[in-house]
């Protein structure tokens, strides 16, 4: 089994591991300080950082940048306990109600998790490493499903968004869906941390030279940037010096040599796509899905507090 499959499978089984709390702690808890108490159940700092250390392996698996990690990160650590806490307290209520997961549902789930192995003794290896059974795995599933059944029941399926909303919103926000002008934009950066300004004016000066003679553009840039090509950009994002010339420019052309702040650039445009005012058949699906978040936060916010009112809820 390869290092990278091998990563990507064991942080998944982290995620399902901690993403609910663990009864099995139960037997560390007199080694462990106790924290919170949910109803006639603990959480101890134990389960919260192994809780934190769930979410962190899941947005590994989802391949997020290191920057996002470090974000979202910061908020769950400040609200971590109370995501712990809605969770089993979300649990808890469907298990009051008596919710059941069919065992056809539980096995596919689980079924979709071993396709992920090249065979079934490395599946039943990497579920043994992290220190279960086939029976845990599929009762994390199960409670896994019932919180999400739950939430559905008494939150998501309760919203409503009325076309009416979408309309209404779409002619207050019109501004959000004016789409500015796009330029797909390939450039070269002489950087002046690595040339005099003298130098890097010269380099420039090849480098467009060379493009105005034919030359491919890979080449060129291979042999004169000391940065990455720029990309598409949309009107508004960038420093006034670079606006004005590059919004200027027609398909293919290139731009005269740009001094910044921190070096010079070159820049050719290759692709140009005109401003326009999205139509709201164009952008109703995006308001909807918005409006429906925004109630979806709402409802459950309110939901889960009076979750909280009918609970035991102590934070130590």
């Amino acid at each position: 089994m390869n290092r990278n499959l091998q990563g990507i499978i064991k942080g998944i089984f982290i995620v399902m591991m901690f993403i609910l709390a663990c009864p099995a702690h139960a037997q560390d808890v007199h080694t462990d300080a106790i924290i919170a108490v949910v109803n006639d159940d603990v959480i101890t700092l134990k389960d919260l950082r192994q809780y934190l250390a769930g979410i962190a392996s899941q947005l590994r698996v989802e391949n997020r940048s290191p920057g996002e990690i470090e974000h979202i990160m910061g908020e769950y650590e400040q609200k971590g306990l109370d995501k712990l806490i809605e969770d089993k307290l979300i649990l808890a209520a469907a298990n009051d109600k008596g919710i059941e997961v069919r065992d056809d549902i539980i096995d596919k789930r689980l079924q979709e998790i071993k396709d992920r192995y090249p065979g079934e003794d490395d599946f039943l290896k990497a579920i043994g490493t992290e220190g279960m059974t086939v029976s845990d795995l599929q009762q994390k599933l199960t409670d896994q499903l019932k919180v999400k059944y739950e939430v559905d029941m008494e939150v998501r399926d309760k919203i409503f968004v009325n076309p009416q909303d979408v309309t209404e919103y779409y002619n207050k926000h019109m501004n959000e869906f004016n789409r500015k002008l796009r330029v797909n934009l390939q450039s070269i950066f002489v950087s002046f941390d690595k040339h005099s300004k003298q130098e890097a004016q010269s380099l420039a000066d090849e480098a467009r030279s060379r493009l105005l003679a034919g030359e491919p553009f890979d080449k060129v840039f291979q042999k004169y940037s000391d940065g990455s090509s720029v990309g598409q950009v949309e009107q508004g994002q960038m420093v006034d010096a670079v606006e004005n010339v590059v919004f200027n420019l027609k398909l293919e052309e290139v731009s005269d040599p740009v001094e910044v702040e921190n070096g010079i650039y070159v820049f050719k445009a290759i692709g140009i796509s005109p401003g326009k005012q999205q139509t709201l058949a164009e952008v109703k699906d995006q308001i909807y899905n918005k409006l429906l978040d925004d109630q979806f936060q709402v409802n459950f916010k309110k939901w889960v507090e009076k979750l909280r009112q009918k609970a035991y809820v102590e934070i130590k």
